[in-house]
């Protein structure tokens, strides 16, 4: 059984990780923010996907973002733009992240699909020496919830092709 403590040293370490990426890497995931996918029962990596981790209140941070892809046309300013905010002070505490972790779907995707006909999974996260692995449930979250239209923002400042109509899954863990 894993802990509540390992779980938030978890999330330090991706808050760490993703600074990282904000200011040194223009943005761009680096390896352990994103997990392979496994059943909760063992087995083979299914695939891989990269995951957002979010604040419990995230309205100011996705009106923010909201508001920088609705100001400009051009893709360039979006990234600069939400790139400054990351940077700066999303990614500078890891109290107010909320324990699930989200993920951006196309409706038709065949893995959410499976993650959600499966309802759990085991995700293993490492980069360098690092790793953590622990088990999910997996659910769909409304267009309405708060989780769904953060993870939407946050994905279209870096993704200026990215449809209207998606999918985000929430990863709740199992602690």
């Amino acid at each position: 059984m894993t802990s509540t403590q390992d779980y938030d040293d978890f999330i330090a370490w991706q808050c760490r990780l993703r600074k990282h990426s904000m200011r040194e890497l223009g943005g761009r995931p680096t390896t352990g923010m994103s997990a392979g996918i496994h059943s909760v029962n063992g087995g083979d990596e299914q695939a891989r996907l990269s995951f957002l981790i979010l604040h419990r209140d995230p309205a100011e941070r996705t009106a923010e973002f909201s508001h920088i892809v609705r100001k400009t046309q051009d893709p360039t300013q979006w990234i600069k733009n939400g790139l400054r905010i990351l940077a700066e002070r999303h990614y500078q505490d890891a109290e107010p992240f909320d324990r699930r972790l989200t993920a951006l779907f196309s409706l038709d995707s065949s893995v959410a699909y499976a993650l959600l006909k499966a309802g759990a999974c085991h995700l293993k996260f490492s980069e360098k020496s690092i790793g953590h692995a622990f088990d999910f449930d997996v659910e769909s979250l409304d267009r309405d919830d708060p989780l769904f239209a953060a993870t939407y923002w946050h994905n279209h400042l870096f993704n200026p092709t990215l449809p209207g109509q998606v999918r985000v899954l929430a990863f709740t863990p199992r602690l």
